[in-house]
């Protein structure tokens, strides 16, 4: 398929991971802005527009962003820490709450009237977490199940702007390394075997350069209200729909996802 003319899109969270990859592929056909708040990792990003920014910062991002030209606004920040819910802190959840679902609000709202001027689209990167409760990521999946729930009344409210959601897997982007090693501060825990368990065993994923392609594919052409990313987000969405509670419940207890 020919690519669409030139297109002006923003990409969340565009230094790091899957947005980073999609990135790469979108900024030498059309301009890319990039938010993030990883300074370094937005120095290293050549190319595009950067913007220095916190998405849980509200003020800040329609200082930023409201009145920004935009076809496209793709919301890929995000944080995940893993931790047994014993285990964890209110304010990890609270993180996961602002970074994930908050953020991806603010960013909307401040975007919405030049994309309603534009006809323009809004890809909201979730998970499969968003589907699918996965032990030691209740933080990460409260806050993408917002994000799914959020996603679908935002579709059903808009005419004249398309509301995309995309659901990854595993990539092997860092992202789940960097969110499993937070376990390794919870030393006194009654999950400590499965802690080892899991910090001893290697975190499957995607390419993320294959994942990215697919990202920019589904940012440039995506018309569908929903989107997986790997096979085993895909095989997932799909066993949830056919499997009782309790298979599910078994298999995740004894599978090392």
């Amino acid at each position: 398929m020919e690519s669409p003319s030139l297109m002006k899109i923003l990409v969340t969270g565009g230094a790091k991971g899957i947005g980073k990859e999609a990135v790469k592929n979108l900024r030498h056909r059309h301009k890319v802005t990039v938010v993030d708040n990883d300074r370094a990792a937005l120095e290293r990003l050549d190319g595009v527009e950067k913007h220095f920014l916190d998405v849980t910062d509200r003020e800040k991002v329609f200082e930023t962003l409201e009145g920004l030209e935009t076809d496209v606004v793709v919301n890929c920040a995000g944080v995940q820490k893993q931790g047994a819910v014993e285990d964890m802190a209110i304010e990890e959840f609270e993180e996961h709450i602002y970074h994930n679902y908050i953020g991806t609000i603010n960013v909307i709202q401040a975007c919405l009237p030049i994309l309603r001027q534009r006809e323009g689209k809004i890809i909201n990167v979730s998970s499969v977490a968003g589907r699918l409760g996965l032990p030691l990521l209740s933080g990460y999946c409260a806050s993408k199940y917002a994000v799914e729930g959020f996603t679908d009344s935002l579709r059903r409210e808009l005419r004249d702007v398309d509301v995309v959601l995309v659901e990854p897997g595993r990539v092997k982007t860092g992202f789940n390394e960097k969110g499993r090693n937070n376990i390794r501060k919870y030393e006194d825990s009654n999950y400590r075997e499965l802690y080892e368990r899991k910090l001893s065993e290697d975190v499957r994923g995607m390419a993320p350069e294959k994942a990215g392609k697919i990202l920019a594919n589904i940012i440039l052409y995506g018309e569908r209200p929903r989107y997986t990313i790997t096979s085993e987000a895909y095989l997932i969405t799909k066993m949830k729909k056919v499997l009782p509670n309790r298979v599910i419940d078994f298999l995740f207890r004894n599978y090392r996802y």
